[in-house]
């Protein structure tokens, strides 16, 4: 035990407090509170601010968060709703986030709504009683409660992946639809005519503009895809694209070329429908998703898909809600993060 921690720990027994530290690191109190307290203003030097930490890390300090939220009327707290944190998606979101906030103080705090509407708007009641600064939104739909929700709550609202209709709701998105142009122009690159899709709702900002990049790549080529070539899936897991994929392959005696899938976890449900059917991947069908989730790249085969950079969407996630929270008034803007196709093996160029 260092010095200081001994002389701290002798005459105030108890919770370390910034006078502690103070008293500990010879250092002006007024000072101690600028390096410790999150938020707070003011020039300090390198080598000051260095030595107030180490004092107060050996002596154990913790912040009252508590009296701290009553002082500055911020509890240093951002929430983040998704539908389910299991999706591969979202974990680098939530990593991005946390790296461009935690420096300035802020902790962030996930609700998984299940796809649940009430389940949605009780986790946004519950975040506005614990005083959230801010709220990251990754379950937006294009008409949505949760933004009015929020406006009337006073809350500062980012959407995150997806857009509303109101342009009073600052997002940061995935290019979805210039992604599934460049995917879909692939596809059709490598041969492939007799084309489907299986798509999500369209009341999701990403899934409309996914299905509008496939569809104008097909009408330019002059291709109209038949009512039995497209299917829907509710959820945008595994299991339902392998329900959707089976009835793909029984809607018509002539199997597709390919399956352009809404996103890769749908993908995967496909690949496994195929081979459940007793199809070679790509021999028979060819199959690409949308997103790069991890592990995509090491299923058999691996998946030719669309990267949308969830990391750098994170990353302008968080800076653009410190923005918010430091300028309240600055204008909604819609950031859009550019996707890159990636070419893997389960999607074969057909010589015709």
């Amino acid at each position: 035990m260092c010095a200081a921690k001994k002389h701290a720990t002798a005459t105030r027994p108890g919770r370390i407090k910034l006078a502690d530290v103070a008293a500990a690191s010879g250092v002006h109190y007024s000072t101690v509170s600028r390096v410790l307290r999150p938020g707070s203003k003011g020039r300090i030097s390198d080598v000051v601010a260095e030595h107030v930490r180490t004092v107060a890390q050996e002596l154990g300090y913790q912040p009252n968060t508590i009296a701290a939220s009553m002082r500055t009327k911020s509890t240093r707290s951002i929430g983040l709703i998704v539908h389910d944190m299991s999706d591969p998606v979202y974990p680098p979101i939530l990593n991005a986030i946390e790296a461009v906030l935690s420096p300035e103080g802020f902790v962030v705090l996930v609700g998984n709504t299940g796809y649940d509407i009430e389940v949605e708007m009780n986790i946004i009641n519950k975040m506005a009683s614990r005083l959230v600064d801010g709220i990251f939104v990754a379950t937006t739909r294009l008409e949505d409660p949760i933004v009015a929700r929020c406006q009337d709550l006073g809350i500062p609202l980012v959407s995150v992946l997806r857009q509303t209709q109101t342009e009073e709701t600052p997002a940061v998105v995935n290019d979805c639809l210039g992604g599934m142009q460049t995917l879909t122009r692939q596809v059709l690159t490598s041969g492939h005519r007799d084309i489907a899709v299986i798509l999500a709702p369209q009341n999701l900002s990403t899934a409309r503009e996914r299905w509008w990049g496939i569809r104008h790549t097909l009408t330019e080529h002059g291709i109209v895809l038949p009512d039995h070539r497209i299917a829907f899936v509710e959820r945008m897991s595994a299991d339902e694209g392998l329900e959707a994929t089976k009835a793909l392959l029984t809607a018509d005696d002539q199997l597709p070329d390919a399956i352009i899938c809404v996103n890769d976890l749908v993908a995967i449900g496909a690949i496994r429908a195929c081979r459940e059917e007793g199809l070679k991947i790509p021999g028979d069908i060819s199959i690409s998703g949308y997103n790069d989730i991890p592990l995509v790249d090491m299923i058999d085969p691996p998946l030719t898909t669309v990267r949308m950079r969830l990391d750098k969407i994170g990353k302008a996630a968080g800076e653009l809600m410190l923005a918010h929270l430091g300028s309240p008034k600055l204008p909604a803007q819609t950031i859009r993060i550019d996707a890159e196709l990636v070419l893997r093996k389960s999607l074969q160029h057909l010589k015709r």
